[in-house]
């Protein structure tokens, strides 16, 4: 094997081991957040799927979070008791309902615990240049690609096998 293909390989294999301990890291701060807020992680990550996504049904909220409708109807009580969200009427369905995130109220309430987090990130950023930061940004949002498509080729096979 040649030094730059042994080289490479040290390389992507320290640059695996870094995503999955970043990956795991996140987790364990979204449960510390949501921890601090005496809000479920699940909850937490809901909010936020809701908050960048905006309004959606509540089989959306379903379908992105792998839960059951049973438990998202529970999710959405929870958010609702705490001022986060409120169901309205579809405006064309009437068996289905929009979950309207309240991002005032979730804001107010959580923003706190995530100040020091952006300001550390903010540190990190500036030490890149923009065309480094757009290259930071272009395997970002692939990988979160490939973990979209990780996800529902899963849940696929999971479906599957209950099926069976």
């Amino acid at each position: 094997m040649s030094r730059p293909v042994a080289e490479r390989k040290v390389l992507t294999a320290k640059l695996d081991e870094a995503l999955r301990d970043a990956s795991g890291r996140s987790v364990l701060f979204s449960q510390a957040v949501a921890d601090s807020a005496g809000m479920n992680p699940t909850d937490l990550e809901s909010l936020d799927l809701l908050a960048r996504n905006g309004p959606m049904t509540a089989g959306r909220l379903a379908d992105l979070t792998g839960l059951t409708t049973g438990a998202v109807t529970g999710l959405i009580d929870r958010l609702e008791r705490r001022g986060y969200a409120r169901r309205e009427p579809h405006p064309s369905d009437r068996r289905s309902v929009i979950v309207q995130p309240l991002i005032e109220n979730a804001e107010h309430d959580l923003a706190p615990a995530y100040v020091s987090m952006n300001q550390a990130m903010d540190g990190l950023l500036s030490r890149y240049s923009d065309e480094e930061l757009a290259v930071i940004l272009d395997f970002t949002i692939r990988a979160a690609e490939i973990t979209s498509q990780q996800i529902a080729a899963l849940r696929t096979e999971a479906a599957g096998k209950r099926d069976r």
